[in-house]
């Protein structure tokens, strides 16, 4: 394996003596390829046909007489991650790759590879036997054209629709024959900080040609000692490396040195344009905080029930209210209830404030989790409202209700209506409030349309985006530190500053929001952002920090003077087809775009469900019906709202009956409860299902009637779509 060892830092200028070398390097390039050579060098040589890619690609120089060889592969794939300082916004990750060729002529090699978003190339070094040398910037020349052998070039490539991948491209000149190179890209990133871990996403490399490696090693620097990182849920233990397959996307995470104090935090940059225009480009980040919070003395836990939930949420809930309740002080007192279709106490009976080193009653309710009851459902705010009732009965200074759920709730929820109902229960002390979202299906973040999120900022509440399975028993009081959702998110621009992408409506558990703009003129020099915590108006500032001119590109070589090739250029290689940068790029994007494909279903999928599971209850009830009024008639439309393919509410909508009939309206609402889709459990997007039926009467008297289900008025309405939030 390649080493992982950190580049040195040679002389600024290599030695006079290395153009000798790079003279010779021409040489052997020029006269050492034969006729294939020549025309290659000419432009006249045919690509091999490039299969269309999932991900990242990495084409060769071959000749007419080599299809289907392929003679440069990458040995290594690595992924190396340096923190920033204490509370920095910013983390570096070098990306290092080796590619070898195994030709007997030296190659070329052109690689694209996926970087995470709003990811900024900021250096680039390569290495020959060991030996590291740093590049430094250059300009990108637009013609194609041929570079001294050995010298490697690396540039961003800007996503050509708005929210795909981005990536960077790598072309390597003249790789020696039978000779590896080592090439690592320098990048700045921004990884979200969520309960107290610093996580990033790194797409995936591809499985979209057996050049490319397929194993990915991931290493976090400069950790404390006996501080373990984690790739996904797979912790580092006591090894320097994570190895994971590189197909796959994942999250690294790594425990913050410190927690950032502030609700609202702005970090703002700017880069002029080139020397004589008066435009440039600016970025904005803002993150969502931590906020201390006392320890309340008395907590009421209000754990989701409905059927979306996972099997194992209750007793990974039960495990961590028990150890919360453990390092809680001594005097804390506690409560619990339950909601699914409606909302009920955890405990039999009627107190409200059991002690939570009281071993009796927590084993209570550790029996009630066990018992995992779930059903279809998910009123939240009967929960919620049940919740403040309960905690208003008491005389506790500092209540809190922590909510358990899988984040799931119906896309009709209206959080103002939510707020209010809320407001109305609670007694004379207000609760914190703390959501607790236990699905990885959120892990990679939220994005502030969620329902989940919008009630969270209505009601000023705090959200831990953490599965429970991850917190450790030592350390559960940490999620009550979570960043506060915040809401109506604005940001003071003056007219010349554009950003590139609208502002979204709010900021959700400490994601990194990055917004990248142009200006004219000269920029602000100070920015303000502002939001809202349910009824408090939290705000956050920062002065503009400007920075040099991006670099266009960058260079490194081994075989010549570095300042010599910085004023060459970038330029594509001659035999490098647009065809090929074309399919390199459309692979990132779909790569990216991959990561929100989670699962679907649709209106076949739905109405199977329906036809099998609901219209035969449905019929029960109109024959009921038809023994109180023979007569009744006319036409209903069932509504459903259904996430991970549990109906979350259920109603009769646009009811034309001959008779008016109560009853009847009930037993059809009950049939739509019934509707239930396993085929869903990873899907995370809400639905609205709409499904018009009409009741026939019966033409002869004692007959029974029939319900008529039209097959081209099913309406399926993706209602909130919940995309894998991006930076």
């Amino acid at each position: 394996m390649v080493s992982i060892n950190p580049p040195a830092n040679p002389p600024a200028n290599p030695p006079a003596s290395l153009d000798g070398v790079a003279t010779a390097a021409r040489e052997r390039r020029t006269c050492g390829r034969g006729a294939s050579g020549i025309a290659l060098a000419l432009g006249l040589a045919l690509a091999l046909p490039v299969a269309p890619a999932a991900a990242d690609q990495l084409d060769a120089e071959v000749g007419d007489d080599e299809r289907g060889y392929n003679p440069i592969q990458e040995l290594s794939y690595e992924a190396i991650i340096e923190p920033g300082r204490a509370g920095a916004q910013d983390a570096t990750l070098r990306l290092r790759i080796a590619l070898h060729n195994a030709s007997g002529t030296p190659r070329d090699a052109v690689h694209t590879l996926a970087i995470p978003d709003a990811a900024e190339l900021v250096g680039l070094s390569i290495a020959r036997d060991g030996q590291w040398r740093p590049g430094g910037s250059t300009d990108v020349l637009t013609n194609p054209g041929q570079r001294d052998a050995g010298t490697v070039w690396a540039r961003t490539i800007e996503p050509a629709h708005t929210g795909d991948q981005p990536a960077a491209e790598i072309i390597a000149f003249g790789i020696d024959s039978e000779s590896t190179v080592q090439i690592e890209l320098e990048l700045r990133v921004f990884p979200t900080l969520r309960n107290g871990r610093w996580e990033l996403d790194l797409p995936s490399h591809g499985p979209s040609s057996p050049q490319l490696a397929s194993e990915r090693r991931v290493l976090v620097r400069g950790l404390t000692a006996g501080r373990q990182f984690w790739v996904d849920d797979q912790r580092s233990g006591d090894q320097p490396t994570v190895t994971t397959d590189a197909v796959d996307a994942v999250v690294v995470a790594w425990p913050a040195r410190v927690s950032e104090p502030g609700a609202l935090l702005v970090r703002y940059d700017v880069t002029p344009g080139p020397a004589g225009f008066d435009d440039g480009r600016f970025r904005v980040v803002l993150r969502a905080g931590t906020t201390v919070t006392p320890l309340p003395d008395h907590v009421v836990f209000v754990v989701d029930r409905s059927r979306s939930t996972a099997p194992l949420m209750h007793r990974e809930t039960s495990r961590v209210i028990t150890k919360m309740l453990a390092a809680l002080p001594p005097g804390t007192t506690f409560d619990a209830v339950g909601f699914a279709r409606v909302a009920v106490p955890l405990f039999d009976d009627a107190i409200t404030q059991r002690g939570a080193h009281d071993k009796t009653s927590v084993d209570q309710l550790a029996t009630a989790l066990d018992a995992n009851l779930r059903e279809q459902g998910t009123d939240v705010t009967a929960g919620l409202v049940l919740a403040a009732k309960r905690a208003g009965q008491g005389r506790a200074r500092r209540p809190m209700i922590v909510v358990v759920t899988d984040g799931m709730l119906p896309a009709s929820l209206d959080a103002a209506v939510v707020r209010r109902e809320f407001d109305a229960a609670i007694g004379h002390q207000r609760p914190e409030l703390l959501f607790v979202i236990d699905d990885p299906l959120f892990g990679n973040g939220l994005p502030a349309t969620h329902p989940v999120a919008t009630v969270a900022a209505a009601l000023g509440a705090r959200i831990s985006l953490e599965t429970l399975a991850q917190v450790a028993n030592d350390d559960t009081l940490r999620l009550l530190a979570a960043p506060r959702v915040l809401g109506g998110l604005a940001l003071d621009l003056p007219p010349h500053m554009v950003l590139d992408t609208p502002l979204p409506d709010g900021l959700v558990s400490g994601n990194a929001l990055v917004l990248t703009g142009h200006y004219q003129g000269k920029a602000a020099r100070r920015v303000t952002a502002r939001g809202r915590a349910g009824s408090r108006s939290i705000g956050g500032s920062a002065k503009a920090n400007v920075a040099l001119q991006a670099a266009e590109a960058f260079v490194a070589s081994h075989a010549g003077v570095l300042e010599e090739t910085r004023r060459e250029g970038f330029v594509p290689p001659l035999w490098l087809r647009a065809r090929q940068q074309r399919q390199a790029r459309e692979g990132v994007a779909q790569a990216g775009r991959g990561r929100e494909l989670k699962g679907f279903l649709d209106d076949k999928i739905f109405r199977n469900y329906l036809t099998t599971r609901v219209m035969p209850r449905a019929r029960v009830c109109y024959n009921r019906a038809l023994m109180r009024a023979p007569e009744q008639g006319g036409r209903v439309v069932l509504e459903m709202e259904v996430g991970k393919g549990e109906v979350m509410r259920a109603a009769v909508r646009d009811s034309t009956l001959v008779h008016s009939d109560a009853a009847l309206l009930e037993c059809l609402t009950e049939a739509a409860w019934a509707l239930d889709v396993p085929a869903a459990k990873m899907d995370d997007k809400v639905y609205v299902v709409r499904y018009p039926v009409r009741l026939v009467a019966p033409a002869d008297p004692g007959a029974t009637g029939h319900i008529d289900a039209s097959r081209d008025l099913l309406e399926v309405l993706l209602a909130q779509p919940i995309p894998v939030s991006r930076y």
